[in-house]
Protein backbone atom coordinates (compact mmCIF):
# COMPACT_ATOMS: atom_id res chain seq x y z
CA UNK A 1 0.00 0.00 0.00
CA UNK A 2 1.23 3.73 -0.91
CA UNK A 3 2.59 5.19 2.03
CA UNK A 4 2.78 9.44 2.09
CA UNK A 5 5.87 10.70 3.56
CA UNK A 6 7.47 14.54 4.01
CA UNK A 7 8.25 16.37 0.68
CA UNK A 8 11.91 17.63 0.39
CA UNK A 9 11.27 20.19 -1.51
CA UNK A 10 8.02 21.25 -0.21
CA UNK A 11 9.23 21.49 3.34
CA UNK A 12 12.75 23.76 1.61
CA UNK A 13 9.88 26.21 0.95
CA UNK A 14 8.12 25.81 4.56
CA UNK A 15 5.08 23.72 3.51
CA UNK A 16 4.07 20.30 3.81
CA UNK A 17 3.53 20.68 7.41
CA UNK A 18 1.92 17.41 7.69
CA UNK A 19 4.59 15.47 6.24
CA UNK A 20 2.34 13.47 3.73
CA UNK A 21 3.30 15.49 0.16
CA UNK A 22 4.99 12.46 -0.86
CA UNK A 23 3.37 9.86 -1.84
CA UNK A 24 5.54 6.51 -2.38
CA UNK A 25 5.54 4.40 -5.11
CA UNK A 26 3.96 0.58 -4.53
CA UNK A 27 6.70 -1.29 -6.22
CA UNK A 28 9.35 0.77 -5.17
CA UNK A 29 8.59 2.32 -1.96
CA UNK A 30 11.86 3.96 -1.43
CA UNK A 31 10.56 6.61 -3.98
CA UNK A 32 7.73 8.95 -4.17
CA UNK A 33 5.86 11.55 -6.71
CA UNK A 34 4.88 15.01 -4.99
CA UNK A 35 1.65 16.50 -6.53
CA UNK A 36 2.79 20.02 -4.90
CA UNK A 37 6.56 19.98 -6.40
CA UNK A 38 5.76 18.01 -9.62
CA UNK A 39 8.38 16.42 -8.93
CA UNK A 40 9.64 12.95 -8.02
CA UNK A 41 12.16 11.95 -5.14
CA UNK A 42 13.77 8.83 -3.38
CA UNK A 43 14.10 7.95 0.22
CA UNK A 44 17.71 7.98 1.62
CA UNK A 45 18.65 5.76 4.77
CA UNK A 46 21.41 8.60 5.30
CA UNK A 47 19.24 11.66 4.78
CA UNK A 48 15.63 11.95 5.48
CA UNK A 49 14.86 11.92 1.81
CA UNK A 50 17.17 13.22 -1.86
CA UNK A 51 15.62 14.54 -4.29
CA UNK A 52 16.04 12.68 -7.68
CA UNK A 53 17.09 14.94 -10.55
CA UNK A 54 14.83 15.31 -13.19
CA UNK A 55 16.26 14.40 -16.41
CA UNK A 56 14.00 15.89 -18.85
CA UNK A 57 13.53 18.94 -16.84
CA UNK A 58 15.27 21.31 -19.69
CA UNK A 59 13.13 19.45 -22.42
CA UNK A 60 10.71 21.80 -23.91
CA UNK A 61 7.28 21.16 -24.64
CA UNK A 62 7.43 21.39 -28.33
CA UNK A 63 10.21 18.39 -27.98
CA UNK A 64 7.94 16.67 -26.14
CA UNK A 65 4.97 17.48 -29.14
CA UNK A 66 7.34 16.12 -31.73
CA UNK A 67 7.72 12.60 -30.17
CA UNK A 68 5.91 9.37 -31.83
CA UNK A 69 2.11 7.59 -30.81
CA UNK A 70 2.92 3.85 -30.13
CA UNK A 71 0.82 1.20 -28.46
CA UNK A 72 2.08 1.27 -24.83
CA UNK A 73 4.41 -1.72 -23.76
CA UNK A 74 3.30 -2.03 -19.90
CA UNK A 75 -0.22 -2.55 -20.51
CA UNK A 76 -1.71 -3.53 -23.65
CA UNK A 77 -3.07 -0.07 -24.88
CA UNK A 78 -3.90 0.39 -28.12
CA UNK A 79 -2.04 3.21 -30.46
CA UNK A 80 -5.65 4.02 -31.64
CA UNK A 81 -6.35 4.86 -27.62
CA UNK A 82 -3.28 6.79 -27.20
CA UNK A 83 -4.34 8.84 -30.39
CA UNK A 84 -7.42 9.77 -28.76
CA UNK A 85 -5.57 10.78 -25.84
CA UNK A 86 -2.64 12.66 -27.49
CA UNK A 87 -0.36 10.33 -25.30
CA UNK A 88 3.26 9.94 -27.02
CA UNK A 89 6.32 8.37 -26.09
CA UNK A 90 9.97 8.18 -25.81
CA UNK A 91 12.43 5.62 -27.30
CA UNK A 92 15.29 3.93 -25.86
CA UNK A 93 18.40 4.76 -28.51
CA UNK A 94 20.05 2.59 -28.55
CA UNK A 95 17.77 -0.41 -28.32
CA UNK A 96 14.96 1.43 -29.96
CA UNK A 97 12.56 0.33 -26.91
CA UNK A 98 9.42 2.41 -25.14
CA UNK A 99 11.26 3.85 -22.41
CA UNK A 100 9.09 6.85 -21.68
CA UNK A 101 5.67 7.51 -21.83
CA UNK A 102 4.33 11.62 -21.88
CA UNK A 103 0.43 11.77 -20.64
CA UNK A 104 -0.81 15.60 -22.06
CA UNK A 105 -2.17 18.26 -19.72
CA UNK A 106 -4.54 20.91 -21.38
CA UNK A 107 -5.60 24.53 -20.39
CA UNK A 108 -8.90 25.20 -20.67
CA UNK A 109 -9.04 26.48 -24.73
CA UNK A 110 -7.19 22.87 -25.14
CA UNK A 111 -3.53 23.91 -25.25
CA UNK A 112 -0.82 21.67 -23.73
CA UNK A 113 0.65 22.95 -21.49
CA UNK A 114 2.61 19.97 -19.16
CA UNK A 115 3.29 16.50 -19.68
CA UNK A 116 3.45 14.00 -16.78
CA UNK A 117 6.28 11.66 -17.78
CA UNK A 118 6.75 7.80 -17.02
CA UNK A 119 10.21 6.30 -17.34
CA UNK A 120 9.15 2.83 -17.27
CA UNK A 121 8.10 1.26 -15.05
CA UNK A 122 7.45 4.18 -12.77
CA UNK A 123 9.49 7.14 -12.07
CA UNK A 124 7.39 10.13 -12.84
CA UNK A 125 8.26 13.22 -13.59
CA UNK A 126 6.95 16.41 -15.38
CA UNK A 127 7.50 18.72 -18.37
CA UNK A 128 5.82 22.14 -17.83
CA UNK A 129 2.68 22.31 -15.57
CA UNK A 130 0.30 20.11 -14.43
CA UNK A 131 -3.15 21.16 -13.99
CA UNK A 132 -7.00 20.11 -14.74
CA UNK A 133 -7.89 16.44 -15.33
CA UNK A 134 -5.97 14.13 -17.61
CA UNK A 135 -8.37 13.03 -20.96
CA UNK A 136 -10.48 16.17 -20.10
CA UNK A 137 -9.52 17.62 -23.56
CA UNK A 138 -10.45 14.79 -25.33
CA UNK A 139 -14.11 14.71 -23.85
CA UNK A 140 -17.18 15.11 -26.00
CA UNK A 141 -18.69 18.38 -25.36
CA UNK A 142 -21.96 16.88 -25.15
CA UNK A 143 -21.24 13.42 -23.03
CA UNK A 144 -23.83 12.32 -20.64
CA UNK A 145 -21.56 9.86 -18.73
CA UNK A 146 -18.05 10.90 -17.24
CA UNK A 147 -15.82 7.98 -15.95
CA UNK A 148 -13.55 9.07 -13.42
CA UNK A 149 -10.16 6.37 -12.55
CA UNK A 150 -7.08 7.62 -10.00
CA UNK A 151 -3.83 6.90 -13.15
CA UNK A 152 -3.52 7.89 -16.38
CA UNK A 153 -2.94 4.40 -17.71
CA UNK A 154 -6.22 3.32 -15.58
CA UNK A 155 -7.70 6.44 -17.55
CA UNK A 156 -6.56 4.62 -21.11
CA UNK A 157 -7.74 1.42 -20.12
CA UNK A 158 -11.14 2.40 -18.75
CA UNK A 159 -11.77 4.13 -22.31
CA UNK A 160 -10.41 1.45 -24.46
CA UNK A 161 -12.52 -1.28 -22.33
CA UNK A 162 -15.81 0.93 -23.13
CA UNK A 163 -14.68 1.26 -26.33
CA UNK A 164 -14.20 -2.72 -26.98
CA UNK A 165 -17.99 -2.76 -25.85
CA UNK A 166 -19.61 -0.09 -28.36
CA UNK A 167 -19.55 2.43 -25.21
CA UNK A 168 -17.97 6.10 -26.06
CA UNK A 169 -17.82 7.42 -22.68
CA UNK A 170 -15.73 10.16 -21.19
CA UNK A 171 -13.23 8.97 -19.59
CA UNK A 172 -10.36 11.27 -17.67
CA UNK A 173 -8.32 10.81 -14.12
CA UNK A 174 -7.64 12.84 -11.35
CA UNK A 175 -3.91 14.16 -11.13
CA UNK A 176 -2.71 13.35 -8.00
CA UNK A 177 -3.88 10.21 -6.84
CA UNK A 178 -6.28 9.47 -3.50
CA UNK A 179 -5.42 9.71 -0.06
CA UNK A 180 -6.32 7.63 2.96
CA UNK A 181 -7.97 10.83 4.43
CA UNK A 182 -10.24 10.84 1.52
CA UNK A 183 -10.03 14.74 1.08
CA UNK A 184 -10.50 16.45 -2.34
CA UNK A 185 -7.52 18.79 -3.63
CA UNK A 186 -7.90 21.81 -5.25
CA UNK A 187 -7.08 20.21 -8.83
CA UNK A 188 -10.25 18.12 -8.75
CA UNK A 189 -12.32 20.80 -6.86
CA UNK A 190 -11.77 23.09 -9.96
CA UNK A 191 -13.35 21.27 -12.49
CA UNK A 192 -16.48 20.83 -10.20
CA UNK A 193 -18.10 22.46 -13.18
CA UNK A 194 -17.16 20.37 -16.03
CA UNK A 195 -17.73 16.87 -13.89
CA UNK A 196 -20.95 17.72 -12.69
CA UNK A 197 -21.85 18.96 -16.58
CA UNK A 198 -22.46 15.17 -17.19
CA UNK A 199 -25.49 13.60 -15.83
CA UNK A 200 -23.87 10.57 -14.45
CA UNK A 201 -20.50 10.25 -12.96
CA UNK A 202 -19.11 7.01 -12.46
CA UNK A 203 -16.06 6.47 -10.30
CA UNK A 204 -13.79 4.00 -11.30
CA UNK A 205 -10.82 4.84 -8.35
CA UNK A 206 -8.51 1.99 -7.29
CA UNK A 207 -9.96 -0.69 -4.82
CA UNK A 208 -7.77 -0.05 -1.89
CA UNK A 209 -8.30 2.11 0.94
CA UNK A 210 -6.81 5.23 -0.41
CA UNK A 211 -9.04 5.17 -3.52
CA UNK A 212 -12.26 4.23 -1.79
CA UNK A 213 -12.19 6.68 0.91
CA UNK A 214 -11.20 9.63 -2.13
CA UNK A 215 -14.12 7.96 -4.35
CA UNK A 216 -16.69 8.29 -1.69
CA UNK A 217 -15.59 12.01 -0.72
CA UNK A 218 -16.10 12.82 -4.05
CA UNK A 219 -19.73 11.37 -4.58
CA UNK A 220 -20.38 12.76 -1.32
CA UNK A 221 -19.69 16.29 -3.51
CA UNK A 222 -21.08 15.79 -6.40
CA UNK A 223 -24.28 13.39 -5.87
CA UNK A 224 -26.80 16.55 -5.15
CA UNK A 225 -25.59 17.98 -8.84
CA UNK A 226 -25.29 14.77 -11.36
CA UNK A 227 -26.10 10.51 -10.84
CA UNK A 228 -23.15 8.81 -9.17
CA UNK A 229 -21.73 5.55 -9.41
CA UNK A 230 -19.22 4.37 -7.03
CA UNK A 231 -17.70 1.00 -8.23
CA UNK A 232 -15.56 -1.30 -6.31
CA UNK A 233 -13.66 -3.58 -8.83
CA UNK A 234 -12.98 -6.90 -8.91
CA UNK A 235 -9.64 -5.59 -9.32
CA UNK A 236 -7.07 -3.12 -7.90
CA UNK A 237 -7.60 -0.68 -10.57
CA UNK A 238 -9.02 -0.97 -14.20
CA UNK A 239 -5.81 -1.38 -15.89
CA UNK A 240 -5.32 -4.33 -14.44
CA UNK A 241 -8.62 -5.64 -15.32
CA UNK A 242 -7.70 -4.75 -19.13
CA UNK A 243 -4.13 -6.93 -18.39
CA UNK A 244 -6.37 -10.06 -17.24
CA UNK A 245 -8.78 -9.42 -19.99
CA UNK A 246 -11.72 -8.74 -17.82
CA UNK A 247 -13.27 -6.20 -19.95
CA UNK A 248 -17.22 -7.20 -19.48
CA UNK A 249 -16.72 -7.43 -16.37
CA UNK A 250 -15.49 -3.98 -16.11
CA UNK A 251 -18.73 -3.11 -18.18
CA UNK A 252 -20.97 -4.56 -15.70
CA UNK A 253 -19.87 -2.38 -13.14
CA UNK A 254 -21.91 -0.07 -14.91
CA UNK A 255 -24.95 -1.42 -13.84
CA UNK A 256 -24.46 -1.06 -10.31
CA UNK A 257 -27.43 1.15 -8.00
CA UNK A 258 -26.91 4.49 -8.07
CA UNK A 259 -25.10 6.05 -5.16
CA UNK A 260 -26.92 7.28 -1.96
CA UNK A 261 -25.12 9.14 0.96
CA UNK A 262 -24.69 7.59 4.27
CA UNK A 263 -28.55 7.72 5.87
CA UNK A 264 -30.13 8.25 2.83
CA UNK A 265 -32.46 4.93 2.28
CA UNK A 266 -35.34 4.82 -0.56
CA UNK A 267 -38.20 3.10 0.49
CA UNK A 268 -37.51 -0.21 -1.12
CA UNK A 269 -34.89 -0.64 0.59
CA UNK A 270 -36.95 -0.99 3.93
CA UNK A 271 -38.58 -4.47 3.83
CA UNK A 272 -42.37 -5.02 4.47
CA UNK A 273 -41.48 -7.31 7.64
CA UNK A 274 -39.50 -4.76 9.28
CA UNK A 275 -42.78 -2.32 8.71
CA UNK A 276 -44.60 -5.27 9.93
CA UNK A 277 -42.83 -5.62 13.15
CA UNK A 278 -44.01 -4.25 15.80
CA UNK A 279 -42.18 -2.14 17.89
CA UNK A 280 -40.67 -3.53 21.34
CA UNK A 281 -43.21 -2.93 24.56
CA UNK A 282 -42.05 -0.52 27.10
CA UNK A 283 -41.42 -1.31 30.37
CA UNK A 284 -43.94 -0.67 32.70
CA UNK A 285 -43.43 2.22 35.50
CA UNK A 286 -44.96 1.85 39.27
CA UNK A 287 -46.99 4.89 38.26
CA UNK A 288 -50.00 3.43 36.42
CA UNK A 289 -51.72 6.94 34.71
CA UNK A 290 -48.52 7.71 33.35
CA UNK A 291 -47.87 4.10 32.38
CA UNK A 292 -50.91 4.52 30.03
CA UNK A 293 -49.72 7.39 28.65
CA UNK A 294 -46.61 6.24 27.85
CA UNK A 295 -47.37 2.62 27.09
CA UNK A 296 -44.13 1.95 29.58
CA UNK A 297 -40.63 2.93 29.21
CA UNK A 298 -38.46 1.90 26.09
CA UNK A 299 -34.87 1.88 25.57
CA UNK A 300 -33.71 4.05 22.83
CA UNK A 301 -35.52 7.26 23.92
CA UNK A 302 -34.80 9.83 25.61
CA UNK A 303 -37.12 10.65 28.98
CA UNK A 304 -36.77 14.21 30.89
CA UNK A 305 -38.38 14.56 34.36
CA UNK A 306 -38.33 18.22 35.44
CA UNK A 307 -39.93 20.37 38.24
CA UNK A 308 -39.21 22.71 40.60
CA UNK A 309 -36.58 22.57 43.49
CA UNK A 310 -37.27 20.10 45.91
CA UNK A 311 -40.26 18.81 44.38
CA UNK A 312 -39.05 15.20 44.12
CA UNK A 313 -37.77 14.70 40.20
CA UNK A 314 -34.50 12.50 41.67
CA UNK A 315 -37.29 10.53 44.34
CA UNK A 316 -39.08 9.99 41.19
CA UNK A 317 -36.93 8.69 38.65
CA UNK A 318 -35.47 6.65 41.59
CA UNK A 319 -38.42 4.66 42.40
CA UNK A 320 -38.81 4.16 38.46
CA UNK A 321 -34.88 2.68 38.45
CA UNK A 322 -35.71 0.57 41.30
CA UNK A 323 -38.70 -0.74 39.52
CA UNK A 324 -36.58 -1.18 36.11
CA UNK A 325 -33.97 -3.08 38.80
CA UNK A 326 -36.35 -5.26 40.22
CA UNK A 327 -39.45 -5.89 38.36
CA UNK A 328 -38.01 -5.78 35.08
CA UNK A 329 -34.11 -7.51 36.14
CA UNK A 330 -32.85 -4.46 34.08
CA UNK A 331 -29.20 -3.10 34.69
CA UNK A 332 -29.29 0.59 35.55
CA UNK A 333 -26.68 3.04 35.57
CA UNK A 334 -27.25 6.06 37.94
CA UNK A 335 -24.95 9.45 37.19
CA UNK A 336 -25.97 11.86 40.39
CA UNK A 337 -23.71 14.65 39.96
CA UNK A 338 -25.32 16.33 43.31
CA UNK A 339 -25.10 13.09 45.69
CA UNK A 340 -22.27 11.42 47.14
CA UNK A 341 -22.39 8.14 45.62
CA UNK A 342 -22.96 6.33 48.77
CA UNK A 343 -25.94 8.17 49.35
CA UNK A 344 -26.91 7.36 45.66
CA UNK A 345 -26.72 3.62 46.82
CA UNK A 346 -28.55 4.21 49.99
CA UNK A 347 -30.84 5.75 48.38
CA UNK A 348 -31.74 2.01 46.71
CA UNK A 349 -31.63 0.31 50.05
CA UNK A 350 -33.90 2.41 51.13
CA UNK A 351 -36.43 1.76 48.44
CA UNK A 352 -36.20 -1.41 49.05
CA UNK A 353 -36.39 -1.72 52.94
CA UNK A 354 -39.28 1.12 53.10
CA UNK A 355 -37.74 3.34 55.24
CA UNK A 356 -37.01 7.38 54.78
CA UNK A 357 -33.43 8.00 52.71
CA UNK A 358 -32.37 10.33 55.58
CA UNK A 359 -32.64 6.85 58.09
CA UNK A 360 -30.97 4.50 55.91
CA UNK A 361 -28.18 8.19 55.62
CA UNK A 362 -27.86 8.49 59.94
CA UNK A 363 -28.90 5.37 61.02
CA UNK A 364 -27.88 2.15 58.28
CA UNK A 365 -26.45 0.21 60.66
CA UNK A 366 -29.01 -0.09 63.21
CA UNK A 367 -31.68 -0.82 60.25
CA UNK A 368 -32.74 -3.94 60.38
CA UNK A 369 -32.70 -6.22 56.62
CA UNK A 370 -29.81 -3.80 55.25
CA UNK A 371 -27.43 -6.77 54.75
CA UNK A 372 -29.73 -9.12 52.28
CA UNK A 373 -31.24 -5.72 50.41
CA UNK A 374 -27.14 -5.15 49.67
CA UNK A 375 -27.17 -8.90 48.29
CA UNK A 376 -30.35 -8.56 46.25
CA UNK A 377 -29.69 -5.54 44.76
CA UNK A 378 -25.67 -4.54 44.57
CA UNK A 379 -23.97 -8.09 44.50
CA UNK A 380 -26.03 -9.12 41.48
CA UNK A 381 -24.34 -6.27 39.71
CA UNK A 382 -27.71 -4.57 38.68
CA UNK A 383 -26.80 -1.11 39.60
CA UNK A 384 -23.82 1.39 38.63
CA UNK A 385 -22.74 4.48 39.78
CA UNK A 386 -20.60 7.43 39.00
CA UNK A 387 -18.42 9.13 40.87
CA UNK A 388 -17.96 12.21 40.16
CA UNK A 389 -19.53 16.10 41.88
CA UNK A 390 -20.67 18.69 39.62
CA UNK A 391 -20.07 19.88 36.26
CA UNK A 392 -18.44 17.46 33.60
CA UNK A 393 -17.48 18.06 30.07
CA UNK A 394 -20.28 16.68 27.65
CA UNK A 395 -17.17 14.32 26.27
CA UNK A 396 -16.60 12.89 28.94
CA UNK A 397 -19.87 12.06 30.60
CA UNK A 398 -20.56 10.62 26.89
CA UNK A 399 -17.38 8.38 26.95
CA UNK A 400 -18.66 7.42 30.19
CA UNK A 401 -22.14 6.62 29.53
CA UNK A 402 -20.83 4.18 26.19
CA UNK A 403 -18.48 2.31 28.50
CA UNK A 404 -21.46 2.25 30.52
CA UNK A 405 -23.51 0.13 27.75
CA UNK A 406 -20.70 -1.42 25.84
CA UNK A 407 -18.61 -2.78 28.51
CA UNK A 408 -21.41 -3.24 31.47
CA UNK A 409 -24.86 -3.66 29.18
CA UNK A 410 -26.34 -1.07 30.89
CA UNK A 411 -30.21 -0.55 29.62
CA UNK A 412 -30.99 2.37 30.97
CA UNK A 413 -29.10 5.38 32.42
CA UNK A 414 -29.91 8.09 35.14
CA UNK A 415 -28.33 11.53 34.27
CA UNK A 416 -29.29 13.41 37.65
CA UNK A 417 -29.01 16.13 36.42
CA UNK A 418 -28.13 17.29 32.93
CA UNK A 419 -28.01 21.02 34.13
CA UNK A 420 -25.15 20.40 36.05
CA UNK A 421 -23.01 18.84 33.09
CA UNK A 422 -22.94 22.46 32.09
CA UNK A 423 -23.25 24.28 35.46
CA UNK A 424 -20.45 26.72 35.60
CA UNK A 425 -20.84 28.85 32.14
CA UNK A 426 -23.10 32.22 31.40
CA UNK A 427 -26.61 31.75 30.04
CA UNK A 428 -25.52 32.00 26.34
CA UNK A 429 -22.59 29.02 26.91
CA UNK A 430 -25.53 26.97 28.92
CA UNK A 431 -27.42 26.88 26.01
CA UNK A 432 -25.20 25.75 23.22
CA UNK A 433 -23.65 23.39 25.74
CA UNK A 434 -27.17 21.60 26.40
CA UNK A 435 -27.63 21.53 22.64
CA UNK A 436 -24.58 19.85 22.07
CA UNK A 437 -25.07 17.81 25.27
CA UNK A 438 -28.35 16.41 23.60
CA UNK A 439 -26.92 15.82 20.27
CA UNK A 440 -24.41 13.60 22.08
CA UNK A 441 -27.09 11.96 24.14
CA UNK A 442 -29.16 11.28 21.15
CA UNK A 443 -26.40 9.72 18.68
CA UNK A 444 -25.70 7.50 22.12
CA UNK A 445 -29.67 5.95 22.41
CA UNK A 446 -29.78 5.45 18.48
CA UNK A 447 -26.41 4.03 18.24
CA UNK A 448 -26.82 1.64 21.38
CA UNK A 449 -30.18 1.33 22.19
CA UNK A 450 -29.83 1.75 25.78
CA UNK A 451 -32.74 4.77 27.12
CA UNK A 452 -32.04 7.72 29.14
CA UNK A 453 -33.67 9.18 32.14
CA UNK A 454 -32.67 13.07 32.61
CA UNK A 455 -33.28 14.78 35.24
CA UNK A 456 -33.98 19.08 33.83
CA UNK A 457 -34.14 21.90 36.28
CA UNK A 458 -36.88 24.82 35.21
CA UNK A 459 -36.25 28.50 34.49
CA UNK A 460 -37.48 31.48 36.67
CA UNK A 461 -40.38 32.88 35.02
CA UNK A 462 -42.20 35.93 35.91
CA UNK A 463 -45.26 35.14 37.45
CA UNK A 464 -44.90 31.36 38.45
CA UNK A 465 -44.04 29.46 41.24
CA UNK A 466 -43.31 26.23 40.70
CA UNK A 467 -42.72 25.95 44.55
CA UNK A 468 -46.73 26.73 45.47
CA UNK A 469 -47.43 23.92 42.44
CA UNK A 470 -48.16 26.29 39.46
CA UNK A 471 -48.54 24.16 36.12
CA UNK A 472 -44.89 23.37 34.49
CA UNK A 473 -44.52 23.69 30.35
CA UNK A 474 -42.69 22.52 27.62
CA UNK A 475 -41.42 26.17 27.89
CA UNK A 476 -40.04 26.12 30.96
CA UNK A 477 -37.09 23.51 30.68
CA UNK A 478 -34.14 25.81 31.54
CA UNK A 479 -31.11 26.05 29.20
CA UNK A 480 -32.30 25.23 25.82
CA UNK A 481 -34.80 24.51 23.46
CA UNK A 482 -32.40 21.58 22.29
CA UNK A 483 -34.05 19.83 25.97
CA UNK A 484 -37.91 19.67 24.61
CA UNK A 485 -36.90 18.82 20.81
CA UNK A 486 -34.72 16.31 21.05
CA UNK A 487 -35.79 14.35 24.27
CA UNK A 488 -38.81 11.69 22.93
CA UNK A 489 -40.56 12.32 26.32
CA UNK A 490 -40.80 15.00 28.94
CA UNK A 491 -42.97 14.71 32.47
CA UNK A 492 -43.57 17.58 34.74
CA UNK A 493 -44.12 16.92 37.91
CA UNK A 494 -45.97 19.96 40.79
CA UNK A 495 -46.86 19.94 44.25
CA UNK A 496 -47.16 22.57 46.62
CA UNK A 497 -44.58 22.79 49.45
CA UNK A 498 -46.23 25.04 51.57
CA UNK A 499 -49.56 23.76 52.04
CA UNK A 500 -50.61 22.87 55.24
CA UNK A 501 -52.66 19.19 53.96
CA UNK A 502 -51.56 18.78 50.29
CA UNK A 503 -48.23 19.28 50.33
CA UNK A 504 -47.24 15.46 50.67
CA UNK A 505 -49.13 15.21 46.99
CA UNK A 506 -47.57 15.71 44.16
CA UNK A 507 -49.54 15.67 40.21
CA UNK A 508 -47.70 14.34 37.38
CA UNK A 509 -47.77 15.96 33.73
CA UNK A 510 -47.26 14.70 30.33
CA UNK A 511 -45.40 17.83 28.52
CA UNK A 512 -44.27 15.46 25.70
CA UNK A 513 -44.99 12.38 24.26
CA UNK A 514 -43.54 11.88 20.65
CA UNK A 515 -44.34 8.15 20.33
CA UNK A 516 -48.02 8.40 21.26
CA UNK A 517 -49.01 11.47 21.37
CA UNK A 518 -51.28 11.52 24.84
CA UNK A 519 -50.23 14.41 27.39
CA UNK A 520 -51.58 15.96 30.33
CA UNK A 521 -52.54 14.80 33.72
CA UNK A 522 -51.15 11.42 35.01
CA UNK A 523 -50.93 10.11 38.65
CA UNK A 524 -51.29 11.80 41.89
CA UNK A 525 -48.25 10.91 43.88
CA UNK A 526 -48.34 10.68 47.23
CA UNK A 527 -44.89 10.71 49.73
CA UNK A 528 -44.98 8.23 53.18
CA UNK A 529 -42.67 9.84 56.05
CA UNK A 530 -43.04 6.23 57.06
CA UNK A 531 -41.78 4.89 54.05
CA UNK A 532 -40.02 7.00 52.12
CA UNK A 533 -41.82 5.78 49.42
CA UNK A 534 -43.63 8.30 46.36
CA UNK A 535 -46.04 6.01 45.32
CA UNK A 536 -49.33 6.77 42.95
CA UNK A 537 -52.72 6.92 44.44
CA UNK A 538 -56.27 8.39 43.90
CA UNK A 539 -56.48 12.16 43.51
CA UNK A 540 -57.15 13.93 46.73
CA UNK A 541 -57.60 17.35 45.75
Amino acid sequence: MRKKVACPGCREQGRDRSGNNLNTFEDDPSRGWCHVCQKAYSVDGSTPLRAVKNKNEGMELFAVKQLPIRDLPHKPITKETCEKYDVRVGMDEETGEINKVYYPYTDQDGNVIGYKGRALPKDFFAVGRIKGLFGQNACKKSGKLLVITEGEDDCLAAYQMLKDRGKDYNVVSIPNGANNEGTIDASIRAELEFITSHGMVVLALDNDKPGQATAKALAELICSQSRVKLLKLPRKDAGQMLIEGMIEEFEKQFYTKDFSPDAIVSGSEITLEAIKKPKPVGYTIPYPELDKKLHGLRKGEITLFCAGSGIGKSTVTREISYHLATQHNLKIATIALETPIEDAARAFIAIDLNVPLHKMMFHGDKIEGVDESYDRLMVPDKLYFFRHWGSIESDSLVQKCHYFVKAKKVDFIVLDHISMVVAGGDITDERKSIDVLMEKLTNLVVETGVGVIGVVHLKRVPGKNYNSGDEVELTDLRGSAGLEQMSWTVVGLERDQQHDTQKDYSRIRVLKNRTLGFTGLADTLRYDHQTGRLLSVEAEY
